[in-house]
């Protein structure tokens, strides 16, 4: 609740709904991935796009067909995380928004209308291409816009946009479960059309990120955006103007240590220069394990799964719980994030994410036929993952990305990991239908072992290598990189900064600074909270 009361204060209703109305841009890739995994396993799209399969009684996809459409549509994603990067650093993030909903317009059109998978396959890959546009832009806006103190908690909000859409789609594959008409298919695929065209009719009404308006050297916009979403106290006090001044500040310094004498942005390769290298490489291997993890099993073959455990029209229903699960845990992780850290979550939630999946193991590896009670089992460590999942790793992926790039590289880093995590995505994807059924690796529950142990070297990584970033304005951010980039990932949160980052954080409202701590100094000073300043000279 005290958590709560800081993000309440922060983050104004005006701002608040803007930032998720953005958010619903989700609500699309989690209506795909669910309603895919669930509307290949209905007998009406089995019999339009697959085979009669004697052992299931019905028609089904093949392996093959079914890696290929599941797979392939990542290449969809990386075309659009690749496009964006660029596009947004130009036009901005509603043009960005504007693109996602074309394009998943087109492509929902085309997968209704197909007679062969690799028609469908291609509506697949253009809706793909929004979800790559919508993963990069919403992020990158959120965090540039919302005040330190609730960004983890708005940018977070992205995890439980994709499950509400993840959600829905489980209830309306239940519906249609056991339809055999062309209708049973075209009604789930068809209902991808409410979300962009909603965004479309409220796209106006959203402004332009304040920070990308002043690399743009747009002040008075910047300060008329910052006056519209900021508390009335804030304007009347004349606090958005000092917020404006600080970040225009804060970009003058980043462009002198680079030594240009232009706010533009850098280029790709300054990804892998100097402290950058870092910054990328947090943001790159924390969305790679949102991937590698297992949650591709537990979203897009979960149904397909229990199918196969023997559980029949029931794997649709146990599909849906474990989706609603989702929702209140993944605004519970949102609130966790801010009140704990970005640091604890992620290392707690590997931890049970990696022990659910060896217990899942462990039980249907078992020989012979499994009793009831082991099956039941079974579906409770895959809920009981996907809640571990939805809690930590799954929101948490893109508060870090979005949070830990420079103000010069930040559409470019968050497009880097999403690559990274595209490709991770679709290695998962093709692989999966190989490792679960006949007459491949044939492992199905065992696959656990695979995924549990890539959870547990996730769980070292958090520990050893991801900074805590809870209540830092990202300018102070660039500050902690930028001055002493040898800092340990597990001192981050006890580093204290005195320099321009400070007074943004001061003036958005962290509780780590008030206006009247901040001295205006030339230089920034780093040293441990909690001590006077009489640290060794190494912590400067």
């Amino acid at each position: 609740m005290a958590s709560f009361k800081t993000i309440s204060t922060a983050v104004t209703p005006k701002l608040l709904a803007i930032t998720l109305f953005l958010a619903l841009g989700n609500v699309i890739y989690g209506y795909d991935t669910a309603s895919f995994g669930g509307v290949q396993a209905i007998p009406a799209f089995g019999k339009q796009f697959g085979i009669f399969d004697p052992t299931l009684g019905q028609y089904a996809l093949p392996a093959k067909t079914s890696s290929l459409l599941t797979s392939l549509a990542f290449a969809g994603k990386l075309i659009g995380t690749i496009i964006i990067g660029p596009c947004t650093e130009r036009y901005g993030h509603k043009f960005g928004m504007f693109l996602l909903c074309i394009v998943t317009i087109v492509g929902t059109i085309i997968e209704c209308t197909s007679k062969k998978a690799a028609q469908f396959l291609v509506g697949r890959i253009l809706v793909y291409v929004g979800v790559g546009i919508v993963e990069n832009v919403v992020p990158t806006y959120q965090s540039e816009i919302v005040p330190a103190p609730a960004r983890g908690f708005v940018v977070g909000s992205l995890q439980m946009f994709l499950v509400c859409g993840a959600l829905v789609a489980s209830g309306v594959n239940r519906r249609y479960s056991e339809f055999v008409t062309s209708r049973g298919w075209i009604i789930p695929v068809s209902i991808q059309f409410v979300a962009p065209v909603l965004i479309l009719l409220g796209l106006y009404f959203i402004p332009p990120s304040p920070r990308w308006l002043l690399y743009k050297g747009r002040r008075d916009e910047a300060i008329a955006v910052l006056e519209n979403v900021r508390p009335k106290r804030d304007v009347a006090a004349g606090l958005c103007v000092e917020e404006a001044n600080a970040i225009e500040e804060s970009i003058r310094e980043e462009a002198a240590l680079r030594k240009s004498g232009t706010n533009e942005k850098l280029g790709w390769m300054d990804l892998f220069k100097g402290p950058n290298l870092r910054r990328t490489t947090i943001a790159t291997i924390v969305f790679a394990f949102q991937q590698l993890t297992g949650q591709g099993f537990s979203s897009q073959y979960g149904t397909v799964f229990y199918i196969r455990e023997g559980l029949g029209n029931m794997s649709f229903t146990y599909s849906v719980i474990n989706t609603a699960i989702s929702v209140p845990v993944c605004f519970l992780g949102m609130i966790l994030l801010e009140y704990f850290g970005r640091r604890p979550v992620l290392i707690g939630g590997a931890f049970f994410q990696s022990l659910f999946l060896y217990i899942m193991a462990g039980i249907g590896g078992q020989s012979g036929e499994q009793p009831k009670a082991n099956i039941n089992m079974m579906v409770a460590s895959v809920m009981l993952f996907n809640f571990s999942f939805s809690a930590s790793w799954a929101p948490l992926s893109y508060v870090v990305a979005s949070e830990v790039g420079t103000g010069a590289l930040r559409e470019k880093t968050m497009a880097f990991s999403s690559v990274i995590n595209v490709i991770c995505a679709f290695a998962v994807s093709f692989t999966l239908p190989y490792l679960l059924n006949p007459p491949y690796a044939n492992l199905q529950a065992k696959v656990g072992y695979i995924y549990g142990s890539i959870a547990a070297v996730a769980m070292l990584y958090a520990i050893f290598f991801v900074p805590e970033m809870r209540g830092r304005s990202l300018e102070e951010l660039d500050e902690l990189f930028e001055t002493k980039p040898s800092i340990p990932a597990w001192k981050f949160s006890s580093m204290k900064t005195t320099g321009i980052g400070a007074k943004v954080a001061a003036l958005e409202g962290s509780k780590r600074k008030s206006l009247n701590d901040f001295t205006n100094k030339p230089e920034s000073d780093l040293v441990e909270e909690g001590t006077k300043g009489e640290k060794d000279a190494d912590l400067y």
